[in-house]
């Protein structure tokens, strides 16, 4: 039974292949969410960024959950653009850029666009909330109103990754610079110059049109691409050294850090993509990290990370009436520790069958074949 339901809910891919720590890094990122969404309906409805690093340890921790969509962003860089690095570096059949486009819509659009409908007839506010349904389906309701949609706030991220499935193809140009350093330099070039902009003259001020979107966020998708390259010449590979599971550890701790001292670490937050690749760069060469990342349910759980952003909300509001009731009186840690253990497994749960019945029928369709867990390049000699 256990087996059965392991093979269905497992993400088919379209061209077969996968990548298991992939998909273990997308459940830290999506766990992070949920977390953060969850301690913050409880304790801060109308909190701000930074609401929860003066409230402990335990608070701060889950606060820092909302990083999660930036981890998203960096593994959406590296998937998205790996077939392009592969072509180049490796002299692979060139990406279909029709197959391509019609891909990246087949696979979002549809869930996307049952789940914001979902929330605009659920919401009670038809009438008001049009135009920001309107808006949102053509995924420009940040650049339209420069505030997140209220139908659905957490659909900001989807509108940023899909300007970037849009440029993809042509900002993988920098996978032809047929020097590998000056290539490597170049990517770090563009990482590093938008992820200081952002941390030193925008940060919490940046203007409203432009908060929440590729302008401010490109940084990840660069440090994706940067993967993406390392990963198609070889240099990432699995090792099961302790040394990258320090590696990990310490890039963990860093963007814990950062994350969870916002608003007084802005002056470091441009360091945030680099720590994203390395602890990306541990969980694959690892010993303990890579055993972590790859165990079945942890990539089962990450791979239906997309039903999961689109319908915790619905779960959230759903529960939250229900199980605030039990944690009344407790202090703040314990209150938030209590409500998310039982919170986050709810909206697990309520995400599956949307898995199932919205997401995976259009994950690989006709051409989705059984994957091949085989990707990284495993330790030689």
């Amino acid at each position: 039974m256990l087996a059965w339901l392991a093979r269905r809910l497992s993400r088919p891919t379209s061209s077969g292949n996968f990548i298991p720590e992939v998909d273990g890094l997308r459940f830290l990122a999506i766990l992070g969410v949920l977390i953060v969404h969850s301690a913050t309906g409880l304790l801060a409805p109308a909190g701000a960024l930074g609401w929860a690093s003066h409230r402990g340890i335990v608070i701060g921790l889950m606060g820092g959950g909302w990083f999660g969509v930036q981890i998203f962003f960096v593994l959406s860089g590296f998937i998205v653009t790996l077939p392009f690095a592969r072509h180049w570096l490796q002299g692979t059949i060139a990406p279909d850029l029709k197959r391509y486009l019609v891909r990246r819509i087949t696979r979002i659009e549809p869930p996307y666009m049952i789940a914001l409908t979902a929330y605009y007839l659920w919401s009670g506010k038809a009438g008001q909330y049009l135009v920001h349904y309107v808006a949102g389906l053509f995924y420009s309701h940040q650049y339209v109103f420069g505030t997140m949609n209220p139908v659905a706030p957490p659909t900001w991220s989807l509108e940023v990754e899909v300007v970037f499935y849009l440029l993809a193809p042509w900002l993988t140009v920098v996978y032809r610079v047929p020097s590998q350093y000056r290539r490597w330099l170049l990517q770090l070039a563009l990482i590093a110059g938008p992820a200081v902009a952002s941390g030193y003259w925008l940060g919490p001020a940046e203007p409203a049109r432009i908060q929440n979107t590729l302008v401010v966020e490109i940084q990840y998708f660069f440090a994706g691409m940067l993967l993406a390259d390392l990963y198609a010449c070889g240099v990432l590979r699995r090792s099961a050294r302790f040394s990258w599971d320090l590696g990990a550890a310490g890039a963990a701790g860093g963007l814990t850090y950062i994350v969870c001292s916002l608003p007084s670490s802005w002056h470091y937050y441009w360091l945030t993509p680099m720590l994203i690749m390395l602890l990306f760069a541990g969980v694959i060469g690892g010993r303990f990290t890579n055993w972590f990342f790859r165990l079945r349910p942890v990539t089962i759980v990450g791979g239906m990370c997309y039903s999961l952003y689109l319908s915790h909300m619905a779960a959230l509001m759903w529960a939250a009436p229900r199980l605030k009731p039990f944690v009344a009186g407790l202090p703040d840690a314990w209150a938030a520790i209590v409500y998310c253990s039982i919170v986050v497994p709810t909206m697990v749960a309520f995400g599956i069958p949307v898995y199932l019945l919205i997401e995976r029928p259009f994950m690989g369709g006709r051409t989705a074949q059984p994957r091949t867990p085989v990707l990284v390049p495993e330790p030689r000699g």
